[in-house]
């Protein structure tokens, strides 16, 4: 009786000890379907380095964080190609993930306890192969290295005045006169010629301005008797100077279509009708500027390089005589813009000038130019047309422009002065004031009968387009002007022969 008691006390024990183990096993194990299934998204490799902080050396390959969720954050700006995130040309990066937060305790460690907990680290990933490469800084404009040939100076910008062009420098002492100059055996130089309309022998000719003279009467007196683009019924002074020194009876301009390497070799002018050393005053009648005849003379440079090789170009520029002309129109413009107090202005203006002068000047002789004739300024008050313009009648001049033309005519002799002192440079210059001034005082010295107005039409306004197809005087050769600013071949002859062959003998001494 009492074996069948204690089977029945052991099977009461065996079934209260079944429910409370299953109990204890389900509180230890849970069962797998009450974790949620992973998304498709997810994989088996590990979120991103940079959104895990580095495991410690005690810790697991999976360390806990207690309620924060082990989910892969976006990648970073500096990965624009990771995998997930397709990246736009020209898109804005990703904003960077937000710090994680610190969590509340710290890790549990089995031998030891955890080290705090540190700031997440960002570690650097191994390029991808995919990346494109990163753009290199650009270099800084100061490193980089210049072209071995000057590039064309497109805008020559005037330096601040220097305290020659303020403070007039004391004039050398003139040399001892050599022995005479054959000028009939220098036919090796070659003329490189600058300036405006006094200069330029039809460079206008295919620019869209009114400044042009390719018609008839210019030009009636000229080789052949056809219109070249010379304000004159003839030669220039230029042309007749280029005669006298054996290279041509007469330059070419430069902008020439039908120009020929042989005069490529004796010289031609940049000059522009309408021109001055001030840039805004060929800007007035969209014409060539000095900083446009500099850029050009760079060009010159280059084909005479290509037509007889650099040493020889080297040499034929050191050689020729550069020779500008201009700031008549210059000083014209200026006092007409002003509306006749140009005077009250004109010391702030004539010191733009003078700088602009030895700018242009730097520029030629960094060109390789080392022999320089530059030309003063007429008595712009003496010109028909500013008479007439200015109201001042047939017999009386303007006091006040004359006056300006000779302030500007002493700082260009001191600028002259100035680049004599320089070691490898021989410059003059040339005063025509004086002899235009005589010539109009008492012109039957000369041979003239007429310096009051031009042979072009009535002779006190026509100039340029204004004087196309008009009637000109029986005889040229005893007038002055040509038109109202330009004067005849003959004046011009008078003008190298008496001015200009005097004291050009000094560069070539």
């Amino acid at each position: 009786m009492r074996r069948p008691a204690v089977v029945a006390v052991a099977l009461l024990l065996l079934i209260a000890w079944r429910p409370s183990a299953a109990m204890d096993e389900q509180d230890d194990d849970p069962p797998a379907q009450s974790m949620p299934p992973p998304s498709d998204e997810q994989d088996d490799d590990p979120p991103p380095v940079e959104s895990m902080p580095p495991p410690s050396d005690e810790q697991g390959d999976n360390p806990s964080w207690p309620g924060i969720p082990l989910l892969p954050s976006p990648p970073s700006p500096e990965e624009p190609g990771a995998p997930g995130v397709p990246t736009l040309p020209g898109a804005m990066p990703p904003p960077p993930p937000p710090p994680l937060p610190e969590p509340d305790t710290p890790a549990p460690a089995p031998p030891a306890p955890a080290p705090p907990a540190t700031r997440p680290r960002r570690a650097r990933l191994p390029p991808r192969q995919d990346d494109p490469p990163e753009p290199e800084p650009p270099e800084p404009p100061h490193h980089r290295r210049g072209p071995k040939e000057p590039t064309p100076p497109r805008t020559v910008v005037p330096p601040q005045e220097p305290g020659w062009a303020a403070v007039p420098l004391p004039v050398p002492p003139m040399p001892a006169p050599g022995r005479p100059i054959n000028y009939s055996t220098t036919g090796w130089t070659t003329m490189l010629v600058f300036g405006d309309s006094t200069v330029d022998p039809g460079n206008n000719n295919r620019l869209q301005t009114v400044m042009r003279a390719n018609f008839l009467p210019y030009g009636a007196g000229f080789l052949g008797g056809r219109p070249t683009g010379r304000f004159s019924n003839g030669r220039l002074i230029t042309d007749i100077l280029a005669e006298r020194l054996g290279v041509a009876r007469s330059l070419p301009g430069f902008r020439e279509p039908r120009l020929r390497p042989r005069q490529l070799r004796r010289g031609v002018s940049f000059a522009s009708a309408g021109s001055g050393y001030d840039d805004a005053t060929a800007r007035i009648s969209n014409t060539l500027s000095l900083s446009n005849q500099v850029e050009d003379l760079w060009r010159y440079r280059r084909n005479l390089q290509r037509l007889v090789g650099p040493r020889r170009a080297a040499q034929l520029l050191r050689r020729a005589t550069f020779v500008i002309s201009a700031g008549t129109t210059d000083l014209f413009s200026h006092y007409l813009a002003t509306n006749r107090s140009g005077t009250d202005s004109w010391p702030q203006y004539e010191n733009l000038l003078i700088t602009r002068v030895a700018n242009y000047t730097t520029v030629m002789r960094a060109l390789g130019g080392r022999r320089f004739v530059f030309v003063g300024v007429p008595p712009v008050g003496c010109l028909p047309l500013v008479r007439t313009l200015l109201g001042m009648g047939a017999q009386t001049c303007h006091e006040d422009m004359n006056s300006m033309a000779t302030s500007f005519n002493r700082r260009l002799a001191e600028v002259v002065h100035f680049l004599r002192n320089q070691r490898d440079i021989r410059a003059t210059f040339i005063d025509v004031y004086p002899i235009i001034s005589m010539a109009t005082i008492d012109p039957k010295t000369f041979g003239l009968t007429e310096t009051s107005r031009g042979c072009c039409g009535t002779g006190v306004i026509e100039v340029g387009q204004t004087c196309r197809g008009r009637l000109t005087c029986a005889d040229p050769s005893t007038y002055m002007y040509w038109d109202a600013v330009h004067q005849t071949e003959r004046m011009n002859q008078i003008i190298t022969d008496h001015a200009i062959m005097n004291s050009i003998g000094e560069i070539y001494a």
